[in-house]
């Protein structure tokens, strides 16, 4: 059975470089996740939760706002000015 696909689709790779303390650290989160029975075990789902946690813990940005930011970014670079060309 294959794995369940968890990524959204509008996904990137990023490079990352871990020393092997935090290394140590990722793989002991991953493992107390999986001993719970949670889903978000991989390494880009405990980076892209850690990310979450800072930036509505510590910066205090709710996750809305993140939201609102990214459809308010994608409505702009719609244009009602392009002009499409037939492709002949």
């Amino acid at each position: 059975m294959a794995r369940k696909k968890r990524l959204d689709d509008d996904a990137e790779q990023v490079a990352i470089y871990l020393t092997p303390t935090e290394k140590l650290v990722m793989d002991v989160i991953a493992g107390r996740r999986k001993k719970r029975q949670e889903e978000r075990t991989s390494p880009s789902e405990i980076v892209a939760d850690g990310l979450w946690k800072i930036l509505t813990e510590s910066e205090q940005i709710p996750r809305e706002k993140i939201q609102d930011l990214l459809t308010v970014q994608l409505r702009d670079t719609a244009s009602d000015n392009l002009k499409v060309f037939p492709k002949n």
